[in-house]
C-alpha cells in the first residue's frame, strides 16, 4: 500500500509539469500575439508546481507583458526580485527584446552593489570564525559580480576596495589549504598564528606589502562620530597622499617568513586626512608593531567622502613580510 501511495504522488508530479510548461507556452503565445493583458491573466493563475525554472520564467514574462503595457514601475520590481534571487542570471527568453535587455541590465547596475556587499558581509563573518570552506562561495560569487559591475559600468567607488578584499581573501583560503596540506603535526602552532585574512604578496621585501582588508570593530574606539568602511555605499574612500611603509630588518623578514604570519593594521582617517588611530589587529613581529603603528600615524590622505562631505574612515592594512 505504501508503494503504491508513493507511485501515486510521482505520477501527480510528473502529470504538473507538462501541464505548467503548456499553460507558460500558451502565455508566451499571448505575449508574442500583443495580447498582454491576457498574457498576465494565464501567467496569475499558473501554480508553482513546474519546478524553479518554470517559475522564473513565468517572472520573467509578466515583466514583459507589465513593461509592454507601460507599467514600468511594477516591472523593474519583479525584474529586481529575479535579479536578487541570481544576480549574474540573463535573460534568455526569446522575446527578449533589446528595450527589456536594458531595462534588466539598469535594475542590475542599481542592485549590483548593495548584493556584493551582501555576499562580502556573508563572508567576512565565516572568515572571523576562521570558516573558510563556507566563506569560499560568497566569495566567489562576488567576484563574479564585481566583474559583471565592471562589465555594465556600475560606478561605485567602493567597489575597487572590495575587489582588491575578495581577491586576498580567496588567495587567503587558497593559501591556508595548501599550508595545511603540507605543514607537519608540530608545526600546527604555527598554522594557528598564521591563520589570518591576508591577501596575497603585492610588494617583495624588504617592505612589507600591503592590502585592504575587513575593518574591525575595535576601530570604532577613534572618536564618537560615525566612522565608514568600504562595505558602506556611497562612500568614496580615502587616497592615500603619504603612506610610505618601514623598512623590516633583515631579522624581522626572516622571523616573518619562517612563521608565515602576515600582520593586520586598523587605521582610523579623519575628516582631514589624518591617521588619528592606529591598532594592531594582528602582530606579525612584536617589534615591527610598535614601528608600523608609530609610522601610520605620520600618514596622509585625502579624507573618505559621503554626499560631498569629508568623513571618518576605517581602513585595515594587511601587511604580508
Amino acid at each position: 500500500m505504501k508503494t503504491m501511495f508513493i507511485a501515486g504522488i510521482m505520477l501527480v508530479a510528473a502529470a504538473a509539469g507538462p501541464g505548467a510548461q503548456d499553460t507558460l507556452s500558451a502565455a508566451k503565445d499571448l505575449y508574442a500575439s500583443a495580447a498582454y493583458e491576457d498574457a498576465l491573466s494565464t501567467l496569475g493563475r499558473m501554480d508553482s508546481n513546474g519546478g524553479p525554472e518554470v517559475a522564473r520564467q513565468v517572472d520573467e514574462y509578466r515583466a514583459f507583458c507589465l513593461y509592454a503595457l507601460g507599467r514600468t514601475r511594477e516591472a523593474e520590481s519583479i525584474a529586481e526580485s529575479i535579479i536578487r534571487k541570481e544576480p549574474l542570471a540573463r535573460l534568455d527568453a526569446a522575446d527578449a527584446s533589446p528595450r527589456l535587455e536594458l531595462m534588466f541590465t539598469d535594475v542590475r547596475k542599481r542592485l549590483l552593489p548593495s548584493l556584493i556587499r551582501d555576499r562580502f558581509r556573508a563572508a567576512r563573518s565565516s572568515l572571523d570564525q576562521k570558516n573558510y570552506a563556507a566563506a569560499e562561495p560568497h566569495l566567489t560569487e562576488a567576484r563574479l559580480m564585481i566583474a559583471e559591475a565592471d562589465k555594465i559600468g556600475v560606478r561605485d567607488d567602493g567597489l575597487a576596495d572590495l575587489s582588491v578584499l575578495v581577491d586576498g581573501f580567496l588567495q587567503l583560503i587558497q593559501s591556508s589549504a595548501e599550508q595545511k596540506a603540507s605543514q607537519q603535526p608540530a608545526a600546527a602552532p604555527a598554522v594557528a598564528a598564521a591563520a589570518a585574512p591576508a591577501p596575497r604578496q603585492v610588494a617583495p621585501p624588504p617592505s612589507p606589502s600591503m592590502r585592504q582588508a575587513a575593518p574591525s570593530p575595535a576601530a570604532a574606539a577613534a572618536g564618537a562620530a560615525r566612522i565608514y568602511s568600504v562595505e558602506d555605499e556611497g562612500v568614496s574612500p580615502p587616497v592615500a597622499l603619504e603612506q610610505r611603509m618601514p623598512a623590516m630588518t633583515p631579522q624581522m623578514q626572516l622571523i616573518a617568513k619562517a612563521l608565515k604570519n602576515s600582520g593586520i593594521l586598523d587605521i582610523v582617517i579623519d575628516e582631514t586626512g589624518s591617521v588619528v588611530d592606529a591598532t594592531i589587529r594582528q602582530s606579525m613581529n612584536s617589534s615591527f608593531d610598535t614601528l608600523i603603528v608609530r609610522t601610520a600615524r605620520r600618514w596622509k590622505y585625502r579624507p573618505a567622502m559621503k554626499d560631498g562631505v569629508a568623513v571618518r574612515f576605517v581602513k585595515t592594512l594587511v601587511l604580508v613580510p
